[in-house]
């Protein structure tokens, strides 16, 4: 049990580190970039990751609980939080596109 204690403390630092660095890069995204589709996403996928890290935190959190009900919350949790990762992913993947091939329309 303690090791999973030491497991749980361990991801919830590393999701809490993950969404200190990415506050910086809000700001920097919007001047940086070099059209206002490029800023789009790089805003949506900051705020989709924000997003991931902030409710990971939240699960780990929510795994240790006492109340029952909150433990019924978690697969939920997971299922979005696999959901916010999915779509981290086809941002990046439309990002790098974008970067290569130019802007479609």
């Amino acid at each position: 049990m303690i090791i999973l204690h030491i497991f749980q403390i361990v991801i919830f630092l590393t999701l809490l580190i993950n969404s200190v660095q990415l506050m910086p890069a809000f700001s920097r995204c919007l001047p940086a970039a070099g059209s206002a589709v490029q800023a789009g996403y790089l805003g949506a996928m900051l705020t989709v990751r924000l997003a991931r890290n902030i409710l990971g935190l939240i699960l780990v959190t929510a795994s240790t609980a006492p109340n029952p009900a909150v433990h019924l919350l978690v697969p939920k949790g997971i299922v979005l939080f696999l959901v916010l990762a999915f779509v981290s992913v086809v941002l990046t993947h439309y990002r790098q596109r974008v970067l290569f091939e130019g802007v479609r329309f």
